[in-house]
């Protein structure tokens, strides 16, 4: 049997990496595939970046990627100095200019080939846009548009932070799920295997628990925590499993509310309305 480990989305949490790392050890893959989002959310992008790198394994750029390399060459939004943008601005600030060009140079996919097989393509997104997510909640009929024409039969996405599996006509349709901000529900950091049997791919999703109060300990001793509102939602975020953070904008906008104002959090907390699945 061959055994392809697919992780996505670590989004600067190296303590989730480093307990997936523990578990691939374990495991023992035939290959390992890391499908974008390296960097983003967590203050430890460079050290996340500088692990995956060392490990030559293929990576695809992911949005967050693309986001940073865009940022670092002076594309940035017009309040890109306010407080709100603070936790972004600093993992970036710190980052060795090398490791733009790096990001810069990733595939926006991957073809894995393993012999009698048919082949897996790897997108961050979806084979259409780098930021367009496979989710549970689209209809057989989005999906099937969204992987149209796609040569691979079995494709792989990322980028939602929620595991998928759909057979969609010709297509096996899977998303990795998240290592470093899962929005499922569970908090473990998660990845995906894909076993060839001989006749099919089978897909085992899995969930390793690490220690999230150690990411927070970094976040405060980085001064991350001090970085404004945003970098209390991706703490949110980060113990609940579930995403906030646009849905925290869209409350901010409806209800006439400061955006980067801990008065604001503190309200869309207590406030617990229902949040839509993912």
């Amino acid at each position: 049997m061959t055994t392809l480990a697919i992780i996505s989305d670590i989004h600067g949490n190296l303590p989730a990496l480093e307990a997936v790392m523990t578990d691939l050890a374990a495991v023992e893959p035939d290959q390992v595939l890391v499908n974008g989002d390296i960097v983003g959310r967590g203050p430890q992008g460079q050290e996340t970046l500088e692990v995956i790198a060392g490990m030559n394994w293929p990576v695809v750029q992911g949005n967050h990627e693309e986001y940073w390399v865009s940022w670092a060459r002076g594309k940035r939004p017009d309040d890109w100095e306010d407080g709100w943008w603070a936790p972004t601005r600093q993992p970036l600030d710190a980052l060795e200019k090398h490791w733009i060009d790096w990001m810069a140079d990733l595939p926006f996919q991957y073809v894995a080939r393993v012999p009698g097989a048919p082949e897996v393509l790897l997108v961050h997104g979806s084979p259409r846009r780098i930021n367009e997510g496979l989710y549970n909640h689209d209809s057989d009929q989005a999906l099937q548009e969204m992987v149209q024409g796609t040569p691979q039969p079995v494709i792989v996405g990322a980028h939602t932070h929620v595991p998928l599996e759909r057979r969609v006509g010709a297509y096996h349709v899977l998303n990795s799920g998240s290592v470093g901000a899962p929005f499922n529900g569970d908090p473990s950091a998660q990845y995906l295997l894909l076993n060839w049997t001989g006749t099919d791919w089978q897909a085992e999703f899995r969930g390793i628990p690490y220690d999230h109060e150690e990411v927070l300990r970094v976040w405060r001793a980085e001064d991350y925590w001090k970085n404004g509102v945003a970098a209390r939602i991706f703490a949110h975020e980060l113990g609940t499993a579930t995403h906030h953070f646009w849905h925290f904008v869209r409350y901010c906008q409806e209800n006439h509310h400061p955006l980067n104002s801990m008065e604001s959090f503190d309200r869309y907390v207590a406030h617990g309305r229902d949040i839509p699945p993912l």
